[in-house]
């Protein structure tokens, strides 16, 4: 069996490992360790850690290998053992960007692969689950609040163990630096092009910050006996043949690639992979990641934004000022808009595709009323939300939609303004949404798009448009403690963004509303 533990820096990964391992006698890889090393071996060097390509050579050359002593599992790079000397503060802070560079992965993840091919394996670090052992029969994504990993690294530093001890104490100083380390880090990572830090579609999320290092292990166990379970069925629990009776003919088998019944409209198929033409559901395509969508709709996709990008770059040229910011970025995150008009999502949507990056924009329910619509709007990807209602079933497929690494598109507005002086009531949901996936928050604003239907008029006009992404809003940037509070003040916040990019842009294009 391998077990693939993922999780950010000081989430406690390294210690839920070694216990799984010592526990279920599993051979333990630390491939953080691994990272480490190649970073050691560079500053020990003299290896300038910005200089990719002499960095990839280190990695590629490296030999690194695990090893055990009275004090437990060791490390060595090129048969040194360096067990303590890649724990240092100056490795925590160098090793992201060496992480980053493609072909020190590329490197690592082979010896990982290699390391790991004799099986029953517990692995930790970064991608594990979605790069090295994305077959790995038990996935975690190990996680816990920053402050908590920063107080659990900075006791860990003095020789202390938070984990066994909670009223462990640090130097306030070295715990608040290790903060600022950790939060940089959790950027670096996740915004990496080269395998970013984000859970596999099919981990198990555990949030540890109030358990304790056995309840995370037992919940690691739990886990392992029902993978355990599904893989071996109990022969008991199969139906026992009846006795045939005399003179009686027996029954013949029921054919194994029988097919199942076709799904009925609007009810949910079991989940699975989507295939063409199978009778996918609205549902499927509502649950299932944009890039598992079957490989029809992915092309009429396609084709529908090379035209409609055509289209509307020819008759209004629209451009995003920033767009790096938008772009650049790979997490799964929340983009939150003011709202003119239906060229606003087409936009953002456009623009994400050809840099490689999926959108799920939130759509009102009010649209799916009629099945051709639903139709377009299911493949385009989109999620109905019931507005005025606390609508969970959006915010759940939100929240995985933004675990894989989509992007989600919300216009808190809720309708397009139409002008300045209309009332406008700000929709919170977004943040919870967010919230509930840890994901970040980015503020966008248009301008131009409203002068295309002047009020009162159906008819379109031809103008030049023009957006402006802003910076991306952590939670851990509020300076907020509570959940509640935080989502409270994220809807504040990230509003008042919104409107301050959409002035920005108003200043930058005075005639522009």
């Amino acid at each position: 069996m391998i077990v693939a533990i993922d999780g950010p820096a000081g989430s406690g990964k390294s210690t839920t490992a070694h216990a799984i391992a010592k526990r279920c006698n599993l051979k333990f890889l630390d491939t953080g360790a691994m990272y480490r090393s190649v970073t050691y071996k560079c500053l020990a060097d003299g290896i300038d850690v910005n200089d990719e390509e002499a960095v990839s050579k280190v990695a590629e050359a490296a030999r690194i290998d695990f090893g055990r002593s009275a004090e437990g599992q060791t490390v060595l790079i090129d048969g040194r053992e360096v067990t303590h000397e890649i724990r240092t503060p100056e490795v925590d802070r160098n090793v992201s960007v060496v992480a980053a560079y493609p072909r020190v992965r590329h490197a690592m993840v082979e010896r990982q692969r290699e390391l790991g091919s004799t099986g029953d394996v517990v692995a930790e670090g970064r991608d594990i689950g979605t790069v090295v052992f994305p077959k790995a029969e038990v996935k975690v994504f190990l996680t816990a609040d920053a402050a908590a990993r920063a107080h659990r690294r900075a006791v860990q530093r003095e020789g202390g163990d938070a984990g066994q001890d909670a009223g462990a104490k640090a130097d306030a100083a070295e715990e608040q630096q290790i903060l600022r380390d950790l939060v940089r880090r959790d950027k670096l990572d996740s915004s990496r092009k080269e395998s970013p830090l984000k859970p596999a579609a099919d981990a198990h999320l555990i949030d540890n910050s109030a358990l304790t290092p056995d309840e995370v292990v037992q919940k690691i166990v739990d886990l392992m006996d029902e993978a355990r379970a599904k893989s071996q069925p109990n022969a008991s629990d199969k139906p026992q043949s009846e006795p045939a009776k005399a003179g009686s003919q027996p029954k013949e088998p029921k054919p194994v690639n029988a097919k199942r019944p076709a799904t009925a409209k609007g009810e949910k198929s079991k989940p699975g992979k989507m295939r063409a033409f199978a009778g996918n559901t609205f549902d499927d395509y509502y649950d299932h990641g944009m890039r598992e969508f079957p490989l029809p709709a992915r092309a009429l996709y396609a084709v529908a934004a090379a035209i409609v990008t055509f289209v509307t770059k020819v008759l209004w040229p629209w451009k995003i000022e920033d767009a790096r910011k938008l772009w650049d970025d790979d997490r799964g995150r929340v983009v939150v808009m003011n709202h003119t008009s239906m060229l606003d999502p087409v936009i953002v949507i456009c623009s994400l595709y050809y840099h490689g990056k999926r959108v799920r924009a939130i759509a009102k329910s009010e649209f799916y009323t009629n099945t051709f619509v639903s139709w377009i709007f299911s493949r385009a990807g989109t999620i109905p939300i019931k507005r005025g209602t606390a609508d969970l079933k959006a915010v759940r497929r939100a929240q995985a939609a933004l675990r894989r690494g989509e992007v989600v598109l919300i216009f808190p507005e809720g309708t397009r303004i139409k002008s300045d002086d209309q009332p406008v009531t700000i929709h919170g949901g977004f943040s919870l949404m967010a919230q509930m996936a840890k994901a970040p928050v980015q503020p966008m604003a248009i301008v131009g798009a409203r002068d295309i239907t002047p009020r009162g008029t159906h008819w379109k006009r031809f103008g030049r448009v023009f957006c402006k992404a802003g910076d991306c809003i952590e939670f851990s940037d509020l300076g907020v403690k509570g959940r509640k509070q935080q989502a409270q003040r994220m809807e504040e916040v990230a509003m008042e963004r919104v409107y301050a990019l959409r002035d920005e842009l108003r200043h930058e294009h005075p005639n522009k509303r």
